[in-house]
């Protein structure tokens, strides 16, 4: 599996070498300069690139040619490994369950090693020890995740569990790998429980121009869930090759009781043809009509048994190593290399077509240009032109935010309660002249109530609970959302309903802080609602009095016995307008009219001045907290700005002589970048960070996105 990319990569390599060294220089030169503020732009800028330059230096470095193996558990998966590599790599890939990629390439030496999401990089003496590593943290992520979905109900390992592994790098000899520069990468299996983050995974290979193998066996070859996965894949990659792992040792039952080799086993082949005709539609079969979709048969553990015991159709004296003690005749064992080695040849065309090569030159040419234009705007910018007027302008700068800090540090004493005293004291009078006019119109609406009551036949519970406490609520209500609004529409203004003295509206100025935003922030403490229990009035049964009838003086019934028999037991017994009449005379409805006053003086205009002073304490405490929180990031933005102004002049110079040398890098890069863009994929001259003839930097993009139909 012979690749044509490796002499392209080589190439580019000399080309984007240079810049490395000088991206690290420009950027410790910045670095230097702490938080100087004029430089975080393109330091920020620089950082930026000098990473995704480091990614590609290591994908034309190390990706040449990536094969990415996907499917569900225990598809194949492995075994297609092995059989690619013609050795047995599959005890180290092998990991169902664990959602990291394992890339598997060649080295001299084995080497295994573990990078988690945190960046940081673990080397294992020896396989065995990385899978027992794999076990250990398979149980620690299975936990996290248990944990993070009980709270949050979705796992992002970058933010849940960062020592999640994310890739498994293992490098052994590998004669095929070493010869084709191919790196194999064992992707988790699809429908696991913890596959989480699979496309975030994936994606990251589009820009190397990798195809993909989707290996499924035939057991699972009409099963609709694997094919709606498998259409994701359609949108990633410009080729995929679909891989059906047949079982040659099938055999199904004949009428005379014998087993004979089932279609499966005899004729793969109808297994495509079938699937073609019955479950290929859709994204799928326009895939596969395009050409973008290459199907192969193939009985993948045959097949690998026969590479890694190099018996090249030959039956080896232990079997054919299919699992199940059978022994392969020679034929069987040359069909199944046959079959493998057509996919090969079908995988190894592509990745030796020139539609392979020209994505990938094209990604790798575009991703180089873009980087180096982008390594030139900078480098022409104007934060670097006016870097040189920098050091002249510090002293004022310094100046003006020394004074910015003593505002805020002003500000934060304040004493920002005291500038509510005004808007208080008329809310208090207020709800007080509001309380007083409710209260009297109240007493009137509950003699009116009691009046409707002797009329009714109703409970004297039903008098508290149907007639009087209903009003008292209303009321209650009435004066809560007038308190409400009326603190609302004062509150709402420029300045938050504070009044502050003249220096500090001069302070506040100064620093352009607006009290109108801190005001609305504290709104929001207005919405709370009042508790309408302690309006509720309550009438005991003894405070009612009772007049006793003849019966009842004649029994000797005490005055208690009476209301119970009138009230009933809780109060709940209906009594007849008559009967209130008769037992519930004047002397009752003066009690009646006493009790309802009592309620209304107790609760008006106490408990709505209380409410109204509560509803004001909590905004002004907002609106304090809020002032002195955005006062003192104020103070702190104030204060890291001056002392980002305090590094040295000399920083200046090695800046400037940096960034030269990395213009001049990567402008001698562009102008190879360009040549090599006409001699390998025939674009267009103009390309990110080349010149016009007058010199101006032209910035284009001739290597648009494209994804191959």
């Amino acid at each position: 599996m012979k690749t044509e990319i490796s002499k392209f990569c080589e190439e580019y390599l000399n080309i984007l070498n240079s810049l490395p060294p000088a991206l690290k220089n420009a950027t410790a030169e910045m670095e230097k300069a702490g938080e100087e503020a004029l430089l975080q732009k393109p330091l920020a800028t620089l950082n930026d690139v000098r990473a995704r330059l480091r990614t590609l230096v290591d994908k034309i470095e190390s990706q040449q040619a990536y094969l990415l193996i996907f499917g569900p558990l225990k598809s194949g998966k492995s075994t297609l490994m092995n059989a690619i590599s013609r050795s047995y790599v599959s005890e180290v890939t092998s990991l169902p369950g664990y959602p990291c990629l394992v890339y598997v390439r060649h080295g001299e030496e084995p080497h295994f090693s573990a990078t988690r999401y945190n960046g940081r990089e673990t080397v294992f003496a020896n396989g065995r020890i990385l899978k027992d590593v794999i076990a250990d943290s398979h149980i620690a992520l299975a936990e996290q995740i248990r944990i993070s979905e009980e709270r949050n109900g979705e796992f992002d390992p970058r933010r849940d569990f960062s020592e999640a592994i994310r890739r498994v790098d293992v490098k052994l000899p590998v004669d095929s790998l070493a010869e084709s520069s191919t790196v194999l990468v064992d992707t988790p299996g699809l429908y696991s429980r913890m596959n989480f983050g699979y496309d975030v995974l994936t994606r990251e290979f589009r820009d190397s121009a990798a195809c993909a193998v989707f290996v499924v066996k035939t057991d699972n070859l009409y099963l609709e869930q694997v094919f709606a996965e498998f259409n994701q894949l359609l949108g990633l990659f410009s080729r995929i090759f679909l891989v059906i792992n047949v079982d040659s040792s099938k055999r199904d039952l004949q009428p005379d009781g014998t087993l004979q080799p089932s279609a499966e086993s005899r004729n793969p082949q109808q297994i495509i043809e079938a699937f073609k005709t019955l479950s290929m539609a859709g994204p799928l079969r326009q895939a596969y009509e395009s050409k973008r979709l290459r199907i192969h048969a193939v009985d993948l553990l045959s097949a690998a048994s026969v590479f890694l015991a190099g018996r090249n159709g030959h039956v080896s004296a232990n079997g054919n190593g299919n699992g199940n003690g059978a022994h392969a005749d020679e034929a069987g064992d040359q069909k199944q290399k046959e079959a493998f080695d057509a996919f090969l040849t079908d995988l190894t065309d592509y990745l030796n077509s020139s539609d392979y090569t020209q994505e990938f030159m094209r990604d790798s040419l575009r991703q180089g240009s873009t980087l180096c234009g982008e390594i030139r705007e900078i480098s022409e910018g104007e934060e670097l032109k006016h870097l040189a007027e920098k050091q002249a302008e510090l002293s004022e700068q310094m100046n003006g935010l020394r004074e910015k800090i003593a505002i805020a540090d002003r500000l934060i004493a304040v004493d920002w309660e005291a500038t509510f005293e005004k808007a208080r004291h008329e809310s208090a009078e207020a709800i007080d002249r509001s309380s007083r006019e409710t209260s009297t119109a109240l007493t009137k609406e509950m003699g009116e109530a009691l009046d409707r009551w002797y009329g009714a036949e109703d409970s004297l519970q039903a008098l508290t609970e149907q007639h009087w406490n209903p009003l008292l609520a209303k009321a209650a209500t009435s004066l809560a959302e007038e308190t409400r609004s009326r603190m609302r529409s004062a509150l709402g203004g420029p300045l938050g309903g504070s009044e502050p003295a003249a220096s500090i509206m001069h302070d506040l100025h100064s620093i352009e802080f607006d009290l109108g935003q801190i005001g609305q922030a504290a709104l929001p403490a207005l919405d709370v609602q009042e508790a309408r229990g302690a309006y509720k009035m309550v009438v005991q049964e003894e405070q009612v009095p009772v007049k006793k009838s003849f019966a009842d003086w004649m029994l000797f019934r005490k005055v208690a016995t009476v209301r119970r028999r009138l009230f009933g037991e809780q109060m709940e017994q209906a009594i007849a307008p008559a009967m209130k009449q008769k037992r519930l005379t004047e002397n009752t409805r003066n009690a009646f009219g006493q009790m309802a006053d009592a309620a209304v003086k107790e609760k008006f205009p106490m408990l709505p001045a209380r409410f109204s002073e509560n509803l004001a304490t909590a905004y002004v405490a907002k609106f304090r907290s809020t002032i002195l929180e955005q006062l003192q990031r104020r103070r702190n933005e104030y204060s890291a700005a001056y002392s980002e102004r305090q590094k040295p002049y000399e920083t200046i110079s090695s800046i400037l002589t940096s960034m030269k040398e990395l213009a001049d890098q990567s402008s001698k890069a562009v102008g190879e970048i360009i040549v090599m863009a006409q001699q390998e994929t025939g674009m267009p001259l103009e390309i990110a960070g080349a010149e016009s003839p007058e010199g101006e930097l032209v910035v284009t993009t001739p290597f648009p996105d494209q994804t191959a139909a």
